[in-house]
């Protein structure tokens, strides 16, 4: 007879997959699927599921499989992402010149994603196919861009690159949340007759940079023909990429609310979405990610787990993977022969709650570490202080890494915090004065409050920062006397660009009054230093088998393209940690839904770093969610013809349809 401990674990076993995964990719009580497609936390189904209206999702189940829409867009949703979501049916003109408006035939379209947590993502273009025809974008009366499609007579299929044949593209900026464009007719500067009455306009992801797109030129012929055909006879049919943010504020912002800050899990951590990509038109918000080691649900509270595969050991046997809320990945190690050398030796300090990591080389406090860049609280901060008995002045602030295995980031601005005081930044490994950056503090009476602190800052980057081992700058008054109300100190310090903003430096500032040169603990400013392996390139480290540390399935990057030391990557379609043995084990795409891109109906095969998806019997297409999906076999009277060569490998001829009606395939 069982105990009742060994019922409950067999009960534990026996519950449907479905029911576990929702204890770990949904809200207790919510349902985490749509058909086969999870949906993830914020995202739900219901006020009480989802973290706010922007992330309801609908199911409609009166298909098969259902399909789960955005409520906000009414627009189909095929994949979730941490970062990301993709949507069908993407933002559209419709231009049928030989149609008047009132039929709801439209030449212009207006994308507005503004107060909404969505935007574009960079792999967006704005495409438009059709003969003798200009799409424009537009923002009021100011033109942004545009292109033209032309064909050559009725023959002239819209296959290739996008920029020939009746098709053409322009690309949208990242973060971009409102467009505005309307397609032109060109027939008449052309001076001849319209080849097809319809051109179509809208939005797409483009597919790794690619922009390959074909379609069949009967699309062109009626306002139905697209509607009927619904893209299957398109190569890649159009998707919109959008990129999502759990919040509007920065991570330092968001972090200050505990009633609305997203990243609940312990194991989790927050990046500003400018982070992954510096030019973006927006530049505001933040997203949640598990720590290294853990994959699941960071908006969930229980939600991150660690990985369980072998492959994702990210230290060394027997060595601790973790202090405090830090992941401690391999080459770095806490402990005796649990690191690759003495630069990467890290401290545990379990006195404090939760323990805090160290850098034993710097002996400086690690506040996040991953593949290539750590930031540290580096107490190194140059300050004046004017009065009192305990007078100090240290205006000079040093920062020599010459000799570590460390590289000051492109992330970090020089900072000074008082009043009327200017800092200069100088660079350079030999030590040579080449000034990079400066920056004034200045400030009224009208500006300093009540209890004597200042609220006044600079923060300027340092142009060519990365690769800086070595920094000195230096703090000059720039008047005498002071101002009347008595400010003691100012400062000047590097700090991480990320986590330094205005309050900040108020309470830098709140500390102005006191006659001290040091700041309090927790106004320590964070600096980021991006770390590599060894001083040679990777040419030159590979031939250096012995002492090689990139192991199988990984791909060896440079460090700097002038500077030495490389970094170990996995290879596409592999994890783990690139740095320990066995190397770097294949991802099984195919046991998740959410990694890779097989509609629900084709046959998903994994492969060595890659997976490929395929229709079944009595089916055709690529299989793909991006691609022509698998759709019914078409009557015996259909002639397939395949092809090998650079250019075409696939397409279908149809007995009794007129050239100008020829589909090319391509499938990838």
């Amino acid at each position: 007879m069982m105990s009742p401990l060994q019922l409950i674990i067999c009960m534990f076993i026996l519950l449907p997959p479905s029911l576990l995964s929702a204890a770990l990719y949904a809200k207790p009580g919510c349902r985490d699927r749509c058909g086969d497609l999870l949906v993830p936390y914020p995202f739900g189904f219901g006020p009480n599921c989802s973290l706010n209206p922007y992330f309801d999702i609908n199911c409609d189940s009166s298909t098969n499989p259902p399909k789960a829409y955005l409520s906000i867009m009414k627009k189909q949703v095929i994949e979730f992402n941490q970062t990301y979501i993709r949507l069908k049916d993407p933002y559209m003109i419709s231009a049928c010149y030989d149609q008047d408006l009132s039929t709801g035939n439209q030449h212009s379209m207006t994308m507005n994603l503004s107060g909404t947590p969505y935007m574009l993502s960079g792999r967006s273009v704005l495409t438009a196919i059709g003969c003798d025809d200009m799409v424009l974008q537009s923002q009021g009366n100011s033109v942004l861009g545009g292109c033209s499609a032309f064909c050559a007579d009725k023959n002239d299929t819209a296959f290739g690159d996008c920029h020939f044949h009746g098709c053409c593209h322009q690309e949208l900026p990242t973060g971009t949340k409102f467009v505005e464009a309307k397609l032109i007719d060109l027939s008449g500067s052309s001076q001849r007759k319209k080849l097809f009455p319809c051109s179509y306009a809208f939005i797409q992801e483009t597919y790794w940079n690619e922009t390959v797109f074909s379609y069949p030129l009967y699309y062109l012929n009626s306002s139905t023909a697209l509607v009927n055909d619904n893209w299957a006879s398109a190569t890649r049919p159009p998707v919109v990429r959008l990129d999502w943010v759990a919040g509007a504020e920065s991570c330092s912002q968001a972090k200050n609310s505990n009633t609305t800050y997203a990243c609940l899990d312990e194991k989790s951590v927050c990046a500003d979405y400018q982070d992954s990509y510096p030019y973006v038109v927006t530049g505001v918000g933040y997203t949640c990610s598990c720590v290294q080691g853990y994959e699941g649900n960071p908006y969930i509270r229980g939600g991150c787990q660690t990985i369980i595969s072998s492959s994702s050991s990210i230290a060394k046997p027997g060595c601790m993977d973790q202090c405090g809320k830090v992941s401690i990945p391999f080459p770095f190690g806490v402990g005796p022969n649990c690191y690759l050398e003495p630069s990467f030796e890290v401290v545990c300090n379990n006195d404090t709650n939760p323990a805090t990591p160290f850098l034993s080389l710097l002996n400086t406090k690690i506040v996040e570490l991953n593949s290539s860049k750590m930031v540290v609280k580096y107490m190194n901060v140059s300050s004046n202080c004017y009065s009192g008995p305990d007078y100090q002045a240290e205006p000079r602030l040093t920062i020599d890494l010459l000799k570590t295995q460390y590289r000051l980031s492109d992330d970090n601005w020089i900072n000074a915090v008082g009043c009327n005081v200017m800092v200069v930044g100088v660079i350079g490994e030999d030590k040579r004065s080449s000034i990079r950056s400066s920056c004034a503090a200045i400030c009224s009476d009208s500006q300093i409050y009540d209890d004597g602190s200042v609220f006044i800052g600079c923060d300027y980057g340092i142009t060519s920062f990365a690769g800086t081992t070595y920094l000195e700058s230096s703090m000059t008054d720039l008047s005498e006397p002071r101002t009347s109300v008595n400010i003691s100190c100012s400062y000047a310090f590097t700090a991480y660009a990320e986590r330094m903003n205005a309050n900040d430096r108020h309470n830098i500032g709140s500390s102005l009054t006191n006659n001290s040169n040091r700041i309090e603990v927790r106004d320590q400013p964070s600096m980021a230093l991006d770390w590599r392996i060894g001083a040679m390139n990777c040419k030159e480290a590979q031939q250096d088998i012995a002492n090689f540390v990139c192991r199988d399935n990984s791909d060896c990057v440079d460090f700097n393209a002038t500077l030495g030391g490389y970094l170990c990557n996995c290879s596409k379609g592999y994890t783990g940690n690139p740095y320990l043995n066995p190397g770097c084990l294949d991802i099984d795409e195919c046991a998740d839904n959410s990694t890779n891109t097989c509609v629900s109906n084709s046959i998903c095969q994994n492969g060595p770093g890659t997976f490929r998806c395929s229709c079944p019997k009595g089916y055709i297409g690529d299989g793909k969610k991006d691609g022509t999906g698998c759709i019914p076999q078409p009557p015996s009277k259909t002639k397939t013809i395949i092809l090998t060569g650079n250019n075409i490998l696939l397409y279908r001829l149809w007995y009794g349809v007129s050239a100008s009606s020829l589909s090319v395939l391509l499938v990838v």
